[in-house]
């Protein structure tokens, strides 16, 4: 293996060095690769089938020390490959979270993972934008007098935000599409048109559409009674026939029993589909759900469920 390692050296690139002067562990310098570097660099080229002379060339011309040892890290885990592969995984462990700044926040923080990369989701002079922040969470200078602990939840930025996003991955997006703000709550037999999807082939061309059914059965304390309450996102085309539909679940039950509305929607992940962040009433408080069209596990479904934040008041 020594041996095939020189060989691999001479022929791929690297200088040629005085045969006396070869030790069996030849040493790292600037116009010559350790063998240990060497051997590493056949499994990469081997492994991921690419041709070890580029490799070897590349790493010569990368200073020694730190960036030539990222360098040699990032070609045994496949490169551009391996970082779009980590991405795709990233993304299906659907680790992503949804905040919104606040004073006097008496909710439990221990889930909030400041470790994500972060984003505000800003309304500047009527353009929306996705700015990395970060997040901060400090114990309240004025207690509201609850008798808990009470946070302030902040970002570097002076602006606040309209909501705040965390997401295992960086986002690149800057173009967040056409943006709704607000809708009315979506009752039984009402939607609301979130705007046409601009995706790859994998998705149907047409406009996403949130739409709910059932019934109301009478007149509540916080909210009417509903009765067999389905919320649906459904692609629909241009002469209003369905060409895919989507059943979500878990919004409306016995413990939220208020029907949501669309707090905001927008193509946070820049994959051509809107998302959604639903508003619903909740016993003494608010509850924020999130969707996502980017982090569903198959092509069957529009929208996954990833996070959701609530606020008492």
């Amino acid at each position: 293996m020594l041996f095939g390692s020189f060989l691999l050296a001479f022929g791929l690139g690297a200088q040629p060095v005085d045969t006396v002067a070869i030790r069996a562990d030849r040493d790292e310098r600037w116009d010559q690769l350790s063998d240990n570097q060497l051997i590493r660099l056949d499994w990469a080229a081997r492994t991921w089938t690419w041709p070890a002379d580029s490799l070897t060339g590349r790493m010569l011309r990368t200073p020694r020390g730190p960036k030539r040892d990222s360098l040699l890290v990032w070609l045994e885990e496949g490169g551009a490959a391996g970082d779009v592969r980590k991405r795709v995984e990233a993304i299906k462990k659907r680790r992503y979270q949804v905040a919104t700044e606040a004073f006097n926040y008496t909710g439990d923080l221990r889930g909030l993972d400041l470790s994500l990369f972060w984003y505000g989701i800003y309304d500047v002079d009527g353009t929306w934008k996705l700015r990395p922040v970060r997040v901060k969470a400090e114990l309240s200078e004025f207690p509201s007098g609850s008798g808990g602990l009470e946070f302030d939840l902040k970002t570097n930025r002076e602006q606040g935000s309209h909501f705040l996003f965390g997401s295992p991955v960086r986002l690149d997006s800057v173009d967040l599409g056409l943006v709704r703000e607000g809708s009315a709550v979506l009752m039984p037999g009402s939607q609301a048109d979130l705007g046409a999807l601009k995706a790859s082939d994998k998705m149907y061309r047409g406009s996403l559409v949130l739409y709910a059914t059932g019934s109301v059965n009478g007149v509540g304390a916080d909210c009417p009674e509903l009765g067999g309450y389905a919320l649906i996102a459904g692609v629909r085309a241009s002469d209003q026939s369905w060409l895919r539909r989507d059943t979500l679940g878990g919004v409306v039950d016995s413990l939220n029993a208020c029907p949501p509305e669309v707090h905001w929607s927008g193509d946070l992940m820049g994959d051509g589909v809107p998302d959604a962040l639903l508003y619903q009433k909740v016993t003494g408080g608010i509850r924020l759900v999130l969707y996502l069209s980017d982090a569903v596990p198959n092509e069957e479904e529009l929208w996954a469920r990833v996070a959701e934040w609530t606020m008492r008041y």
